[in-house]
């Protein structure tokens, strides 16, 4: 593909050093593939053409690729495998593998198996022989320290321990078969089945390694087999809850989990609710609400319209006709510029009192975000949670209380199988809040999985369990047995006077006992099913939130993975008659290309400014020479985070993609920016301290090595857009909160907007905006810290405290919308009176803030630690204000 499309005008191509490919062709259109061989100029010509009436030269835009998509696919779905199936597979394998271990180890000793041997002869003995084994191992082990005199030897013979495992086993194994075969140890073990283990090895020819060799054989692939039996149900069961789970996540059926990296409207429901109920509980919100009621009603008629009614004649009719003509052009050139935009540019803001009925118009789109998933997704979950219950119900829970129960009342039957229904169901509702992932908290794990902390994983595994397990059973969960219970036994009641004897839904009036018993059968399904489901949910939270990713491994899989399904389709549309092209499927998709698309949500102005090349980008007439190549990159950086920041505001209720797009962002922004916040390091270390775990700086040395590596005279290094995506992430994120939550004047004085009430905060977007503030100051660090530095990267460094600072302000700006929001006043957080005590309240009531502030701070002060000189730049900016005042708090600290 073509780099990013020129201004009209302007017959030079800018060059860049990605090649993005256009996404595929779509039904709708039938000539996109001379969409992608259309020169600049043509489409220039098509947009000046399409709005003849404005004077504003449309701006550059820039078509991304589908390939993050994809990949991000690919990721989440190769992230589900493991949770998905590893408990299923564990229920059926690991006990059959166990017992016919066991009978394995057994046989030796007593040579009897098979169906004569009792499962717990097998394991007495098995337990016998394995604690004979460790015993002798102990031995040995007391034995070597104290006669091997050569500390060498001694420890290679302590540290290669499995010949003494396997010779004491085998000692075992002979003295326990010579005290069973003359002293007969075992025989009350094996009372019943000697005569026939006797009379079985003398039908296969007396003994020998032949009769152990089958011996061994049979009664392994008997206890497997039966083992195998009674763990198909249960597994069958978990994978149908692990089934239930997996649909929340990703497939067809409108998943429900989300990883929202940026700021989120509310849903229009919500909003008006939470408006009503603030209104009504607070004293100044219920006056001001009265007031404002009033002056509508009071307000007065325009004369002017009485005027226009009262005046009659065909020059009004004329008029008016005029009117009306004019009115159908203005909507007609909006419909066509709003045509001419890109897909995330449909929506355009209309101020505080057009924000409802923007939100209304969303609502009835089918992808749109909001901080709650929508009606139509919740419905969707509801019906495939309630066939999963019943496959769940049918597969598992009736079979197995056939096998249990004597009798299966028809009344428990029903119970049960309504109990399973909705069970899943309310489980759903009960996680509504939490659809929105805590990536920081589930992510945290990967780091001590792999450690010696073992012990600690269990236990913040069971401390998730336990606190979902908690809210289920005492929460939606627990009250559906008696639903269940109230339901079928009304229905029975009722239906014996409206519904035909011996029907489909006929029921037999129940008695009291098998209503008792109902409910307690009904009470034990339902916390089994809770306790599975906890335990599965958080396995499948923790897999999909753990940290770790290759970009450039990733990448490869992903390519090759859709290049064998897109030949696939290619042969099928070939054999079938179809005509296909892909003029641009040989170009080259790099890894950068995948971090920068990934990153920016797909938001194609703000991809177009990051990596245009600075050496052929055409800037507008209006606009000034840059002095430098500095300022070149810090004026980039203004307009790639004002972009970014329209973006969030504008579009990403309804661009903002799917879970895949949300995990694949989080795993690279972590792969660079975690291993733990650099808020917990020393002020006084050197800036070498500040890149992460060992795991997390070699993927920034990766990048900046491969930088280096392709590095060409006149031609930016590869590493310094994914910089630049970085800083317009972190600061875009910051200027859209700042822009929404800032406070306006109104009246000639400072009040919030009513339009902040629509946007949530989810946790995900702090997570992404700290961890993309640090990758990006170690990408600029490391360069500089580095042999084979790049100067067009050095470069960067202001622009990384314009993104800081631009974060904290919008943090700021939540944090004090948050303060007035519940009527709190700041200045009772600061008992010195020195400060607004507005730093202290986030500590006190908005931790969750800390450490996006802590990482603004620390990026900061790391790239004032590499270079000193960045005084003159600040100076030659005019950064006043609020950001001198934060640098030189952070200089004076260093100092």
């Amino acid at each position: 593909m073509a780099p990013p499309l020129s201004t009209p005008g302007d017959t030079t191509s800018a060059q860049s050093i990605y090649s993005f490919p256009f996404p595929s062709s779509s039904a709708e259109s039938s000539s996109s593939s001379s969409t992608s061989t259309r020169s600049s100029n043509e489409l220039a010509t098509n947009k000046s053409t399409g709005s003849s009436s404005t004077t504003e030269k449309p701006r550059p835009k820039y078509v991304c690729s589908g390939i993050p998509q994809t990949t991000g696919l690919f990721f989440l779905h190769r992230r589900l495998l493991l949770p998905t199936f590893i408990i299923p597979v564990t229920l059926l394998c690991i006990p059959s593998v166990c017992v016919s271990t066991l009978a394995f180890l057994a046989y030796h000793v007593t040579g009897a198996g098979g169906s004569s041997t009792s499962l717990a002869a097998i394991i007495l003995t098995s337990f016998i022989i394995i604690a004979s084994t460790l015993l002798l191992v102990r031995t040995g082990k007391i034995v070597i320290s104290s006669h091997v005199t050569d500390d060498k030897t001694k420890d290679k013979i302590l540290t290669h321990t499995f010949a003494l495992h396997f010779w004491s086993l085998i000692i075992s194994i002979i003295s326990l078969r010579i005290l069973h075969s003359f002293w007969g140890v075992f025989r009350p073990l094996f009372t019943e089945t000697l005569t026939s283990s006797l009379v079985e090895s003398s039908s296969h020819g007396g003994g020998g390694w032949f009769s152990l060799i089958l011996g061994l054989m049979r009664t392994t692939s008997f206890w497997a087999v039966k083992t195998c039996y009674f763990t198909f149900f249960p597994s069958v069961a978990w994978a149908w809850i692990s089934i239930i789970v997996a649909i929340r996540y990703t497939g067809p059926f409108s998943p429900i989990l989300r990883c929202s990296s940026t700021p989120l409207k509310t849903n229009p429901f919500d909003a008006a609710l939470a408006k009503i109920g603030r209104n009504f509980t607070s004293k100044n919100r219920f006056l001001d609400m009265i007031a404002n009621g009033l002056d509508k009603l009071s307000a007065a008629t325009s004369p002017d319209t009485t005027k226009k009614v009262t005046t009659a004649g065909s020059s009004a009719t004329s008029a008016q006709a005029t009117q009306k003509s004019e009115g159908e052009k203005q909507k007609k050139e909006l419909k066509s510029k709003d045509n001419n935009r890109t897909s995330g540019n449909n929506l355009v803001s209309g101020g505080e009192k057009n924000g409802m009925l923007e939100l209304l118009k969303l609502s009835s789109a089918a992808n749109a975000r909001y901080s709650r998933p929508g009606l139509s997704t919740i419905v969707i979950q509801v019906i495939a949670n309630i066939i999963g219950g019943h496959i769940f119900a049918r597969t598992f829970v009736l079979p197995f209380l056939g096998r249990v129960l004597n009798r299966l009342d028809g009344t428990i039957t029903v119970v049960t199988v309504a109990s399973c229904l909705l069970v899943p169901v309310l489980e759903l509702f009960s996680i509504i809040n939490e659809t929105e992932l805590h990536y920081s908290h589930y992510s945290s794990v990967g780091n001590i999985i792999n450690g010696e902390e073992g012990l600690r994983f269990l236990i913040a595994f069971g401390s998730d369990v336990l606190q979902r397990v908690h809210r289920s059973l005492f929460g939606y969960a627990m009250t559906t047995p008696i639903i269940a219970t109230l339901t079928i036994s009304l229905w029975a009641h009722f239906g014996q006077y409206l519904l035909t004897q011996g029907g489909t839904f006929f029921l037999d009036p129940p008695s009291y006992p098998a209503i008792m018993q109902s409910l307690l059968i009904s009470y034990i399904v339902v916390a089994f099913t809770v306790i599975a489901l906890a335990i599965q949910d958080v396995l499948t939270r923790w897999a999909v939130c753990a940290p770790g990713v290759d970009a450039d491994v990733l990448l490869y899989h992903s390519s090759t993975n859709s290049s064998k399904q897109l030949e696939k389709k290619t042969n099928t549309k070939t054999k079938s008659g179809g005509v296909t092209s892909s003029p641009t499927s040989k170009k080259k998709f790099l890894t950068e290309d995948l971090l920068i698309q990934s990153i920016l949500m797909g938001d194609g102005n703000t991809v177009s400014l990051v990596i245009a090349s600075p050496d052929t980008e055409k800037t507008q007439p209006s606009m000034t020479l840059f002095k430098s190549h500095q300022d070149d990159e810090i004026s980039r950086n203004d307009r790639a985070i004002a972009s970014f920041a329209k973006w969030i505001q504008v579009s990403s209720t309804t661009a903002s993609g799917r879970l895949s797009d949300d995990i694949l962002r989080m795993a690279l922004l972590e792969s660079f920016g975690g291993g733990g916040s650099i808020s917990s390091t020393s002020r006084k270390q050197t800036p070498s301290r500040y890149f992460g775990d060992k795991r997390h700086s070699s993927a920034v040395r990766k990048r900046l090595d491969l930088s280096a590596a392709t590095a060409l005279p006149g031609r930016q290094p590869i590493a310094a857009p994914v910089i630049r995506a970085l800083c317009a992430f972190a600061g875009g994120v910051g200027d859209a909160m700042h822009e929404i939550y800032s406070e306006e004047m109104k009246g000639g004085k400072l009040v919030r907007k009513s339009s902040a009430e629509t946007w949530k905060l989810p946790p995900g977007s702090l997570a992404a905006a700290e961890l993309s503030i640090v990758a990006a100051a170690r990408f600029v660090v490391m360069n500089s810290a580095i042999d084979k530095r790049h100067e067009r990267i050095c470069f960067l460094l202001p622009c990384i405290l314009q993104a800081a600072f631009k974060l904290r302000r919008g943090i700021f700006a939540y944090a004090k919308f948050t303060a007035t929001l519940y009527e709190v006043k700041l200045s009772s957080f600061d008992k010195t009176g020195r400060t607004d005590g507005l730093l202290q309240f986030i500590e006190e009531r908005c931790p969750n803030l800390c450490p996006v502030i802590s990482a603004c701070n620390h990026s900061a002060r790391m790239v004032i630690q590499t270079d000193n000189t960045l005084e003159e730049v600040v100076l030659r900016r005019k950064w006043t204000g609020d950001m001198q005042k934060w640098l030189v708090e952070l200089s004076c600290q260093e100092s």
